[in-house]
């Protein structure tokens, strides 16, 4: 199974609904997600296919270190070898970044290589993984962004809810007074046995994020409380871990395992969020995954449906999966709801294939 060839393109993907305010646009805040695609292919005539993204930036580095640095000492290589391969590339390039940028572009590598291994076997990852579910419980994010009103949120995740999702995310952040008018109307308006969780991106101070964490706990009852101070303060996510009742979310900003293990040890999170792009590929979360079942703490990947889905239904200890389809035109396929839980789409491998149109109506050039 040699790898013959490995092409990189860049595109640029907009949001919709866009994530991003004009108010926000003019400050600096990208509405469009870069995006790393790359195919492989072998010299038996599987092809895999895999990406990574950047919100703010960084997208021709990414090429560049794609291109020039990490396609040639793959060629030749056999596609089967993820550890083998993983291991190359982090020694190769471990003076330039062993977390980080290094770690996005080989992610879109990684992927691929998996999706190589599923073909070859004739099974779509999941099975391929262990096959514990057909379907995961998802909730739905990208309908709750900070510029939103109570109304828009509630119009845009009425389909889906009205569907039998597991419920919604929604931004915290603005400032406390706003958060609390803006939280407690939307939980009157979806009632009570919507499930709901807040995600602060980091925007709170330790002090305001305990006051915040409190009232969300008591007075509205939210499923957890995610991102809500500095990915870089552990101490403050252990202080809060340990003073609330409410769940505490984490780990989308972390960029290894030995991140997570910090974070784990020092009790600092309840729930693990990966991003599957940012920790090096599917080979490096599915070893998280495993180390998060070993100390009881369930994960919900963070974004990346199409490939969350694949490893929630292989594995137990992810409870549930994030929608948030920013890379659905991106795909002939995608993951489908089917009473309220969502589906891999059929095929082996991730079950996905590159839209042709897509490629080019988004190319960066």
């Amino acid at each position: 199974m040699q790898i013959q060839e490995i092409k990189f393109s860049l595109l640029s993907i907009p949001t919709n609904p866009t994530r991003s305010s004009a108010t926000e646009i003019a400050a600096g805040r990208s509405d469009k997600i870069t995006t790393l695609v790359v195919r492989i292919k072998t010299k038996s005539g599987i092809e895999g296919i895999g990406f990574a993204y950047s919100l703010q930036g960084g997208g021709k580095a990414m090429l560049a270190l794609g291109q020039e640095d990490l396609a040639p000492i793959l060629i030749n290589e056999n596609a089967l070898d993820n550890e083998k391969l993983a291991a190359k590339v982090y020694w190769r390039t471990q003076t330039i970044g062993r977390t980080g940028l290094v770690q996005q572009v080989y992610s879109a590598i990684d992927i691929a290589l998996w999706d190589i291994k599923g073909k070859a076997a004739n099974l779509p990852l999941h099975k391929l993984l262990g096959g514990f579910r057909e379907s995961i419980p998802a909730y739905i994010s990208h309908t709750g962004w900070l510029w939103m009103s109570v109304g828009q949120i509630i119009d845009l995740s009425k389909p889906y809810l009205d569907q039998g999702v597991m419920g919604l995310k929604v931004k915290v952040g603005a400032n406390p007074q706003s958060d609390i008018e803006r939280i407690e109307n939307l939980r009157e308006a979806l009632g009570e046995e919507i499930w709901l969780a807040v995600d602060a991106n980091e925007r709170y101070d330790t002090g305001t994020a305990l006051a915040m964490g409190n009232f969300f706990q008591d007075e509205i009852g939210v499923g957890w409380f995610e991102e809500p101070i500095s990915c870089e303060n552990i101490k403050g996510h252990a202080y809060l871990a340990k003073k609330l009742d409410i769940p505490i979310a984490a780990g989308e900003m972390l960029f290894s395992r030995e991140e997570f293990h910090n974070y784990v040890e020092k009790s600092a999170l309840d729930i693990a969020q990966p991003d599957i792009t940012r920790l090096g590929g599917i080979t490096n979360t599915l070893k998280l995954i495993h180390y998060c079942e070993s100390q009881n703490i369930p994960v919900s990947p963070h974004l990346l449906p199409e490939l969350a889905v694949q490893i929630g239904c292989g594995l137990a200890q992810v409870t549930s999966v994030e929608y948030m389809p920013w890379f659905e035109p991106l795909f002939n396929e995608y993951p489908k709801f089917k009473a309220g839980k969502l589906v891999p789409p059929e095929g082996s491998g991730l079950g996905l294939s590159f839209s042709e149109k897509a490629l080019q109506e988004f190319a960066v050039t």
